[in-house]
């Protein structure tokens, strides 16, 4: 069974994490039973009217069905993607 390495800091973790399979380090983690809080913000959202093509609306849809998401949060996650790329100064993290 394969040991888990050592890293430096938060980011070179998260980023072996990010690209490694961790299926077969599960034997040797240890099981921690402490409680972890997590504090989620509900972050205000308005409902917005948008006119749009039928024929893109029904591609959109059927992406979404591919991916096994509703199609307004994939046309959400296309526009959060197109901001940071375009205005990524105006996103709150």
């Amino acid at each position: 069974m394969p040991k888990i390495p050592s890293f430096e800091d938060e980011q070179k973790a998260a980023d072996w994490f990010a690209a490694h399979d961790t299926s077969s380090y599960m034997e040797g983690l240890e099981k921690v039973d402490e409680p972890i809080p997590v504090f989620r913000s509900r972050l205000t959202k308005k409902p917005v009217g948008l006119r749009i093509r039928s024929d893109y609306l029904e591609a959109v849809k059927q992406v979404a069905e591919s991916k096994g998401i509703p199609y307004q949060t994939l046309i959400q996650m296309w526009l959060v993607e197109k901001l940071r790329q375009e205005a990524p100064e105006l996103l709150k993290k």
